[in-house]
């Protein structure tokens, strides 16, 4: 089904036609209604090629994702993505995704995307508190969102996960299983999302009051290298730690290796917690308790905060979401005296 039928079968003009599919505000409403309920009737899909042509607009969103040892597509985080892809797709756009190595200079690598004409949109990842990406972007007044907040943000910039009550929930739950010694191995400190899961386990500590040794809190890459070489200085000191939260399930599996590998058993000597409920948490021996959020949901509220920003759309948008807990085996069965 061309444009060209379309609006022959309609009886209009091909112009007034094109111009309602594409939202112009000269067209009659009732007009854009009937030309709308007749594309959607009729099977009617406008050519990628032509309309990227006829708006000037490249009708792709970019994302750029860390590469190598900082690398961000955990499970959790591909679902995502495919939440945000499918949403754009019914609207005609793409979603562009490549990585920056670390010899790139970030700045540098955002600037070609934004000043080539590459992306209509950025989706903006590993948000940190002094955000060189995010001024530079503001500045340029170009279309972003945001998976992460930023203290000053508003409502049309970004989605979350309501990191700081999801571990004051799971250092709450290791406090009711009678764990007076948490470690939390977080991520890089520098990320917001960091910060705000420390805030969440120190509040849960500190009203039940208990004892906060920083030895027992840790910043990492997220990957079981790094958690293995943290849960090893962790479970070294004369005051061991009975429960380790992890910042992702990646590092919870890092955390059960090391464990195993200095004699202890997790799930039953210690206890562990991750973030993100991967498929491998299920199948892992013992599978890992942790925290799970509507990823998919997550994906389409990033596009819909894009579209409305793209393409004056109107979607009701909502910006946080709740992390909940999966209990599992990793947490369940475990001594809370060290010495016992």
């Amino acid at each position: 089904m061309s444009i060209k039928k379309l609006a022959e079968h309609l009886g209009l003009s091909k112009s007034t036609v094109s111009r309602a599919l594409n939202g112009y505000s000269d067209v009659n409403a009732n007009t854009r209604k009937k030309v709308l309920a007749a594309a959607q009737e009729l099977g009617y899909r406008a050519n990628p090629t032509a309309k990227r042509l006829a708006s000037g607009r490249s009708r792709n969103v970019g994302i750029i994702l860390p590469a190598a040892s900082r690398m961000f597509v955990s499970p959790a985080f591909s679902k995502v993505l495919a939440g945000a892809a499918a949403l754009l797709s019914k609207y005609d756009y793409q979603l562009i995704v490549t990585t920056i190595s670390e010899s790139q200079d970030e700045q540098q690598v955002y600037s070609q995307l934004t000043s080539g004409g590459l992306v209509d949109g950025l989706f903006i990842v590993r948000t940190r508190s002094d955000d060189a990406r995010i001024k530079m972007l503001t500045d340029q007044n170009f279309p972003f969102v945001c998976h992460g907040f930023i203290e000053g943000f508003d409502s049309e910039s970004f989605v979350d996960v309501d990191n700081q009550q999801a571990f004051y929930e799971l250092t709450k739950r290791q406090i009711n299983l009678g764990h007076t010694r948490i470690a939390f191995l977080d991520a890089p400190i520098e990320l917001t999302l960091s910060q705000a899961r420390q805030q969440g386990y120190l509040k849960a500590m500190r009203e039940a009051n208990l004892e906060v040794n920083d030895k027992w809190l840790l910043n990492g890459e997220l990957n079981e290298d790094a958690a293995m070489a943290m849960t090893k200085e962790v479970m070294s000191l004369a005051k061991r730690p009975t429960s380790i939260l992890c910042a992702d399930d990646t590092m919870a599996l890092g955390t059960i290796a090391a464990c195993e590998e200095l004699g202890y058993q997790p799930g039953i000597d210690v206890a562990i917690a991750g973030y993100g409920d991967y498929e491998h948490s299920r199948y892992s021996k013992p599978s890992i308790t942790s925290l799970s959020y509507d990823t998919l949901a997550v994906g389409e509220e990033m596009a819909k905060l894009m579209l409305n920003k793209l393409e004056n759309m109107q979607f009701d948008t909502r910006n946080w979401y709740v992390a909940t807990i999966v209990p599992r085996q990793s947490d369940s069965q475990v001594k809370t005296d060290p010495d016992s």
